[in-house]
């Protein structure tokens, strides 16, 4: 009794005909979707220009405008609706249609990308050169929310909500770049994701369409319907496979990148080292830092490198380390604002960072990493001598100091030297004073050259 009830009740929630139009009014508002001509091509063309726009700008509101007012959708659906009703004729108008609109669309966006003066990859750009199973799995969905929307008496907001889930625009405005900048991979990614997006909107047209019983024009055989079903499921694996791989890989660099940046914060930060950049290499199998700081001794780099076997993705990688000999100087806030930039931007961006941004970052930390390195070298031997020289000797007070850089003969910035400014409570003797200075010479690991101050006598009234 109850699961009668309960099946009744769940009939009842997603009853798909109880609100449907008649089938004449659905083929009626199809077929009028998918026209090429008059208000639709001004359409279509305007969708291209606002869509290629956003794109070059990287403005997410604007591309969701050329997605809104696309009618690239009604022509896929028309042909989806030829195919359930067997109209062969219908079918091969439509996809003719299309075909012209792709086209149209491809070599419009390619025009537009040759001559704009932005031909930097956007971030927008880029999101549309490699599908992913997520990619057909909202195809599918949004493929069934737009027909079913399309099929009901009263129009809803389903259908813009679907245009903007299911991009066809961008797409074909995105390989149209791939044209104007001769890049292979933008053209092809980008014209995949539109197939994905077209192919799963035909299909659940199809399917919905069925389900409906729409009349096919022509008496057809069940033989005919059995090399239907098996061309459409041979067609919808070839087409997912592709996208599978990619989404394999995607899972697989995010990982990668999730767990380098887990093994960098626990073996690094905590070490007095930064890692500037880091960057995992599959075709040398390593993962490549590029450090500041301290320099890693070879105990160090071997236990560093033990580490990795923590960690399943890096566990196969060898651990490179890049740093930089003691050359050039620079201030310790510009080194310091530069790894508060890096790690400020290590987030959604690593994968999409290109080669040569990496190269340049490399080259800028590495001309930092010495001035850093001179820095903490002098504040440890400042401390050093700030903790033992009053035992050593009672007039010394307090001492401030710096080492100065000079060239060897072969242009590498070099330090031998340190200035020293000693504040001593009273004055030292001639012998005490050459003491003081062999024994400063020694702590410093390089001659200093002293100047000496008497801090005057505080007197109390």
């Amino acid at each position: 009794m109850m699961d009668n009830m309960l099946k009744t009740i769940l009939a009842d929630l997603f009853d798909l005909q109880k609100d449907r139009a008649s089938l004449e009014e659905i083929a009626e508002r199809i077929r009028s979707g998918g026209t090429l001509k008059g208000t639709n091509m001004c359409i279509l063309i305007l969708a291209i220009f606002i869509a290629s726009i956003g794109l070059n700008m990287n403005s997410t509101a604007v591309i969701i405008g050329a997605m809104l007012i696309s009618p690239l959708m009604g022509v896929i659906m028309s042909i989806g609706y030829g195919m359930a009703a067997y109209d062969s004729g219908y079918v091969k108008e439509s996809f003719l249609k299309l075909l012209f609109q792709v086209t149209l669309s491809v070599l419009t966006s390619a025009l537009y990308f040759a001559f704009s003066p932005i031909d930097t990859a956007s971030s927008e750009l880029l999101a549309r050169t490699e599908p992913t199973i997520w990619d057909v799995l909202i195809a599918i969905f949004g493929g069934l929310a737009g027909i079913i929307g399309s099929t009901r008496i009263e129009k809803s907001n389903v259908i813009p909500g679907v245009a903007i889930a299911t991009a066809l625009m961008p797409p074909l405005c995105t390989a149209g770049f791939g044209i104007a900048t001769h890049s292979p991979k933008f053209f092809f990614g980008a014209l995949y994701l539109f197939f994905i997006n077209s192919f799963f909107i035909c299909l659940t047209t199809f399917l919905v369409l069925k389900l409906f019983k729409i009349p096919a024009k022509a008496y057809v055989s069940e033989e005919v319907f059995r090399r239907q079903r098996w061309g459409l499921s041979v067609l919808g694996i070839l087409v997912i496979l592709p996208s599978l791989y990619m989404a394999y890989q995607s899972v697989s660099a995010n990982l990668e990148q999730v767990q380098a940046k887990a093994y960098i914060e626990k073996n690094f930060l905590a070490k007095d080292l930064h890692v500037v950049s880091y960057q995992v290499l599959p075709e040398e199998e390593q993962l490549e830092l590029t450090l500041v700081g301290r320099s890693v001794t070879p105990e160090e780099q071997e236990e560093l490198a033990k580490g990795l076997r923590s960690y399943p993705r890096l566990s196969g990688l060898k651990l490179h380390i890049i740093q930089n000999d003691l050359s050039g100087t620079v201030r310790t806030e510009d080194l310091q604002n530069l790894i508060d930039t890096q790690w400020a931007n290590v987030g959604g961006a690593t994968l999409a960072e290109t080669q040569e941004e990496l190269k340049k970052y490399k080259e800028r930390s590495l001309l930092y990493a010495p001035a850093y390195q001179r820095e903490r070298k002098d504040r440890q031997i400042l401390s050093a001598i700030r903790e033992k020289a009053p035992l050593l000797f009672p007039q010394f007070d307090s001492i401030e100091a710096a080492s100065v850089a000079s060239e060897d003969e072969k242009g590498n910035t070099v330090y031998k030297k340190m200035l020293a400014l000693v504040s001593l409570k009273n004055d030292m003797p001639p012998e005490e004073t050459t003491r003081f200075q062999g024994w400063l010479n020694a702590e410093a690991g390089m001659s200093v050259v002293v100047v000496y101050q008497i801090v005057p006598t505080q007197t109390t009234n």
